[in-house]
C-alpha cells in the first residue's frame, strides 16, 4: 500500500515538472520574440527583477534560515545564480535572437540545448550519487534520441551541419550545460533552505549579478528604449511562464531524482513543437508525430521505473 501510495505521488510530482517545462515553452514560441530587439542581458536584468520582487516574502519570511546557510548551500547558491539564472537565460536569449534573425536554424538552436540530459545525468551520478538502473538510461537515451528526430526529422540530414563555431550553435551548448548542471546544483540549496527560500534567494542573486553585469560591460542608457509594450510583455512573463513555472518546478524537484526531472523537461521542447503548429500553422510531419509518441512513452517507462 505504501508503495502505491508513492507511486502516485511521483506521478503527480513528475506531471507537475512537465507542467511547468509546458509553460516555459510559451515564452519562446509566443512571448519572447517581441523581446528581440532589446539587448538580452537587460531582458535577463528585468525578469528576474519582477521575480525577485514577487518572491521577495518568502525571504524575508526565512530569513533565519539564509543567515546560517552552510557553505555547501552557499556555494551551490553562486553557482545555480550564475550558470542557471544569468548565464542560461542570457545564452538561449541569444541563441534564439540570433535565430530570429536568420543567423542560423531553430533546429541547430534546440538540438544543442537539448544536450542539456547529458550534463544533468552525469553531474548527477558524479556529485549527488544517484545510482541509476540500466533500463533508466535506455529509456533516458531513447528520449533524448526520440527529440533529436522531432526536431531534425532524420538521422543525417543536419547533424553534419552543426557548427560549434556559430554563434547561436555556441550560446545554446552554453545554455544546456548552464541548466544541466544547476539543475543538479539546486537539490542542495533546497535540501538545505526549502524551495520557497531557495526560489526566492536565486532570483535576487541572479538579479544582482545581472546588474552588475550591465554596470560593467553594456550601456545602461539602453532601458530608454523599452517601450510600453515591452514592460506589459515582462508583467506577463512574471505572472505566467516563468514565476509560475519555476516556483512549481523548484517545488516539485525535491521530490524527484535530477536525472529523472531532467527527462521530464523534455516536455519543454515537446510542447513548443505543439504550440508552433497550433499558433503558426507549422504541422508535424509522419516522423516527428512517430517520435512524439515514442517520447512519451519515454516518459511513463521512467516515471514506471522509480520505485
Amino acid at each position: 500500500m505504501k508503495l502505491f501510495s508513492y507511486r502516485k505521488n511521483f506521478i503527480v510530482w513528475s506531471l507537475a515538472i512537465v507542467f511547468a517545462a509546458t509553460l516555459w515553452s510559451l515564452d519562446g514560441t509566443i512571448i519572447r520574440p517581441n523581446l528581440y530587439e532589446l539587448a538580452p542581458i537587460n531582458i535577463v536584468f528585468i525578469e528576474h527583477f519582477f521575480w525577485a520582487i514577487l518572491l521577495t516574502p518568502f525571504l524575508f519570511w526565512g530569513w533565519s534560515r539564509v543567515k546560517s546557510i552552510s557553505r555547501k548551500s552557499a556555494l551551490s547558491l553562486l553557482w545555480v545564480s550564475l550558470f542557471g539564472g544569468l548565464i542560461w537565460t542570457l545564452m538561449i536569449t541569444e541563441a534564439y535572437f540570433a535565430a530570429f534573425r536568420g543567423e542560423t536554424t531553430f533546429s541547430t538552436v534546440i538540438i544543442l540545448q537539448k544536450l542539456q540530459p547529458v550534463f544533468a545525468l552525469s553531474l548527477a551520478a558524479i556529485l549527488l550519487k544517484e545510482k541509476l538502473s540500466l533500463r533508466f538510461y535506455i529509456f533516458a537515451a531513447l528520449a533524448i534520441f526520440s527529440w533529436y528526430m522531432i526536431a531534425f526529422w532524420s538521422l543525417w540530414k543536419d547533424i553534419f551541419s552543426i557548427n560549434l563555431f556559430n554563434n547561436a550553435a555556441l550560446y545554446a551548448f552554453l545554455a544546456a550545460f548552464a541548466f544541466g548542471s544547476s539543475t543538479v546544483f539546486w537539490k542542495n540549496i533546497v535540501s538545505d533552505l526549502g524551495f520557497r527560500v531557495s526560489t526566492a534567494l536565486r532570483f535576487v542573486v541572479t538579479t544582482i549579478l545581472a546588474g552588475i553585469a550591465i554596470l560593467l560591460f553594456w550601456d545602461i542608457l539602453s532601458f530608454a528604449n523599452f517601450t510600453t509594450f515591452h514592460w506589459q510583455l515582462f508583467i506577463l512573463i512574471t505572472l505566467s511562464s516563468w514565476a509560475v513555472a519555476l516556483f512549481l518546478y523548484y517545488f516539485w524537484l525535491k521530490k524527484v531524482r535530477a536525472s529523472n526531472a531532467t527527462i521530464f523537461e523534455l516536455a519543454w521542447p515537446l510542447s513548443g513543437i505543439f504550440f508552433d503548429w497550433y499558433f503558426n500553422g507549422n504541422l508535424l510531419n509522419t516522423t516527428q508525430i512517430f517520435f512524439s509518441f515514442i517520447l512519451l512513452m519515454s516518459f511513463f517507462m521512467i516515471v514506471s521505473e522509480n520505485k
